[in-house]
């Protein structure tokens, strides 16, 4: 049976982890107009604070467990609008883990590698995908052409794992690639500008004759590989819980000023309007939060659930839409100014309905599975 009840252990670490959140807010602005200056590894007030993650691993035992509580670390950090102390969600590192072989997991495990998906004409879709590799015979290596986008990590990553259309005299469809930062013909930015999110390092990558050994095929199942999005979606729907938490919370503030406060007992015609339209908010906010646990509890006990991770994803984008919408028409013109978060979680909310399958396609993928058709028969 599934619990959603903490452990003390586990009310210990995201109490830290909220009040880390709250040091950070000062720096959420340092990023809306230098897009190129990169988050650092950690701020000046993170000296002395327990690294949280460091925390989770040490007293694992006594948590509900790293999935699920490295989805809630991700929750609390993304309230502050920017992490106090980086922690990167590296899904490169999962699909290596789970496509590698022994020996290449032991080689590039202790990097940053980040996902080279999304192309400019394509967008996420596997099968749109433009980018070779073509085995040359002569010198028994792969050469990588193409171009990706939008690329998470892009400029501080160590290496890239890159969906490629393979060209080869025996085999054709897609695969996996480790590119490592500095090969010949491997060229990376510059930085993205983007309406939210303009703290995270966001770039596009170029191949033009880059050359790889056989050792950086990463030839393992590619359906299994590509499910490995089943164990990030979940995590995308806490960014989305952290940042329409912090609106909430500062909306609830604000209309304290006015007498405005939650009375969970009351029924709608006792409530101002104001608190009605927060308190459906607070409930579609519970909603998602647990969706997000309960995928992270199947992954941890049973494995990535597809159908789970992907009801979380769609629950987070649309909810990250409809908070902060709604809590920047009740606060008005002070919602609009730039002194206050509620803006700036405005446009950051708006990647979370896309990065990691849009929301559209994760209902299509619980479509799918509910009615059992395959991808040909419904799409």
């Amino acid at each position: 049976m599934i619990s959603f009840a903490f452990t003390k252990q586990d009310e210990k670490i995201l109490e830290e982890a909220r009040a880390q959140a709250c040091l950070a807010t000062k720096y959420a602005r340092d990023f809306e107009h230098d897009e190129d200056n990169l988050l650092p590894s950690a701020y000046p007030e993170a000296e002395g604070r327990p690294d949280t993650r460091a925390l989770l691993r040490e007293h694992e035992a006594e948590t509900s467990g790293a999935k699920i509580m490295n989805a809630l670390l991700y929750l609390e950090e993304w309230r502050g609008g920017v992490p106090l102390r980086e922690s990167r969600y590296s899904l490169g590192n999962t699909v290596l883990k789970i496509a590698g072989t022994p020996e290449q997991y032991a080689r590039w495990a202790d990097k940053t590698i980040a996902i080279g998906l999304t192309e400019p004409i394509g967008g996420s879709d596997p099968a749109s995908i433009r980018t070779t590799a073509t085995w040359d015979a002569a010198t028994r290596e792969w050469v990588i052409e193409g171009e990706k986008i939008f690329i998470t990590y892009a400029e501080t990553c160590e290496a890239v794992l890159v969906l490629a259309r393979i060209v080869h005299p025996e085999r054709r469809g897609l695969s996996t690639f480790m590119l490592e930062k500095g090969a010949p013909g491997f060229s990376v930015g510059p930085q993205l500008r983007k309406m939210g999110i303009r703290f995270e390092d966001t770039a596009g990558l170029a191949f033009s004759g880059c050359r790889v050994p056989p050792f950086n095929h990463i030839d393992g199942d590619l359906k299994k590989t590509l499910q490995s999005f089943s164990e990030s979606r979940p995590v995308v729907a806490a960014y989305a819980l952290g940042v329409t938490r912090a609106a909430l919370d500062f909306t609830w503030e604000r209309l304290a000023e006015i007498d405005i406060t939650p009375d969970y007992d009351a029924g709608p015609t006792q409530l101002a309007a104001a608190a009605d339209r927060l308190l459906a908010l607070e409930a579609d906010w519970e909603a998602t939060w647990v969706t997000v646990l309960r995928a992270k509890w199947i992954e941890q006990n049973e494995g990535p659930g597809k159908i789970e991770s992907s009801v979380a994803k769609a629950m987070g984008g649309a909810l990250a839409r409809k908070v902060t919408q709604t809590c920047i028409e009740l606060l008005g013109a002070s919602g609009l100014s730039d002194s206050h978060l509620p803006e700036k979680a405005f446009r950051d909310a708006r990647i979370f309905d896309i990065y990691e399958g849009t929301g559209d396609i994760q209902r299509l993928i619980i479509a799918r599975e509910i009615l059992g058709y395959s991808p040909r028969e419904l799409n």
